[in-house]
């Protein structure tokens, strides 16, 4: 029997012997592994494998770690309470504020895997002893107030902005409203910091000033409703909430169904990807809509379910062909043909596809984007990952316990 386990701390100062001398191999890996002498000694007398950015030894005596895992956003302010000996974890973004390098100082250890947002100050000294950041920082000016990583910027903000006073936005910056006042905001000498900003033809004389230099510049015709929404359907609702003259920033899909919305909209922007099913591209051309990247869904569409089944007759009666796009589980009927598979079948973003050997080679011509292609199981599947035979699952993952945490304790 072996024993897997995956986190970012691993406790052993409370392990018990007895619990483990029944795995033949147990294996750690980990960013920081607690020890203390008896916990050592017991370690090294089972069959430990032991992968640690960092060994620390800490009799149980001190006083208790108090780990703290974050999936998101983790914000540093001057003045936060930090309980003694924190461990920190972070997937995501760590936003530190300006001031706040005596709070920061009372974290015991902090790991990033993502994105530091902080003070040029503090930038100079990242990552520190007691900081470890796995992907990227970036600094802003210290007398900036940090606003939202893509912030809207509405027609209340001049009023609200202080006077001589900077705001980043670590990502970029919406021109939302065409009544935004941008010569009160000018005459404030108030400044903007971001990569990108979105700007109305309108207000580009009086915003150009006020931005960094290095932000990219997209105009905005002055007329379009800015929405800023990822994964858009573009439907009779949508048009009637946000108008006929629109800018997208996001992602947006565009059905059969959608062919009547086209027909009420008079200029549209999309600042993404546009699928379209293949009825609605005339339409789309007609009005002249512009994106980055056009796919065109052409025949019948199966999409966003977890189960689904192709058959014989439905590739039959579909000779213009059949896509199917974000299906857990696909299931292909044996009986189907590789000729025809090849012919009119499409598959992207399934997780798995079920189908007989001798149609795995064309399941694959066809498909994007899928995990498992094939009779094989899940359960097969890992045990060829950790290092068995797919014919033997028993062996290998029937065998095997895994053990995924943020912290566990031996």
């Amino acid at each position: 029997m072996r024993l897997k386990i995956t986190c970012d701390t691993c406790d052993a100062r409370k392990m018990n012997e007895d619990n483990y001398t029944e795995y033949d191999e147990i294996l750690i890996s980990t960013d920081e592994m607690l020890v203390d002498e008896r916990s050592k000694n017991i370690l090294h007398r089972l069959p430990f494998s032991i992968s640690a950015d960092a060994v620390r030894s800490q009799e149980l005596d001190e006083a208790a770690k108090n780990v703290q895992s974050v999936n998101g956003v983790f914000e540093i302010v001057p003045g936060m309470a930090v309980k003694e000996n924190t461990t920190l974890s972070i997937n995501g973004f760590l936003k530190i504020a300006p001031g706040a390098e005596e709070a920061l100082n009372k974290f015991e250890k902090i790991s990033i895997n993502g994105v530091v947002l902080c003070p040029k100050s503090i930038a100079g000294r990242l990552p520190m002893d007691k900081i470890n950041v796995n992907g990227m920082t970036k600094a802003y000016p210290d007398d900036y107030v940090l606003l939202d990583n893509r912030y809207s910027l509405d027609n209340y903000f001049p009023m609200r902005a202080q006077e001589n006073k900077g705001y980043f936005a670590a990502s970029c910056i919406y021109d939302m409203d065409l009544n935004t006042d941008f010569a009160m905001l000018f005459d404030k000498k108030v400044k903007l910091f971001t990569d990108k900003i979105y700007i109305r033809k309108a207000h580009l004389e009086k915003a150009l000033p006020l931005v960094n230099i290095e932000a990219k510049i997209v105009e905005i015709p002055d007329e379009c409703a800015i929405v800023v929404k990822d994964g858009c359907v573009l439907a009779d609702s949508f048009v009637s909430s946000y108008g006929d003259n629109l800018y997208i920033i996001g992602d947006v899909l565009v059905k059969r169904e959608s062919l009547s919305a086209l027909d009420r909209i008079k200029a549209l922007v999309v600042d993404g990807e546009v699928r379209i099913a293949g009825e609605c591209v005339d339409k789309f051309n007609e009005i002249n809509a512009t994106c980055d990247r056009l796919i065109v869904m052409r025949g019948h569409q199966i999409v966003d379910q977890a189960f689904a089944t192709i058959d014989r007759e439905t590739l039959e009666n579909h000779p213009e062909g059949v896509n199917v796009r974000d299906v857990a589980m696909l299931d292909v009927n044996a009986d189907i043909p590789p000729a025809l598979i090849r012919e009119r079948l499409k598959i992207s973003d399934c997780a798995k596809v079920k189908c007989s050997e001798q149609q795995k080679a064309a399941i694959s011509e066809v498909s994007t984007d899928v995990a498992l292609i094939g009779s094989s199981t899940l359960r097969s599947v890992f045990g060829t990952l950790f290092g068995g035979s797919s014919n033997d699952a028993e062996g290998v993952y029937g065998n095997t316990k895994f053990v995924n945490a943020d912290y566990y304790e031996l």
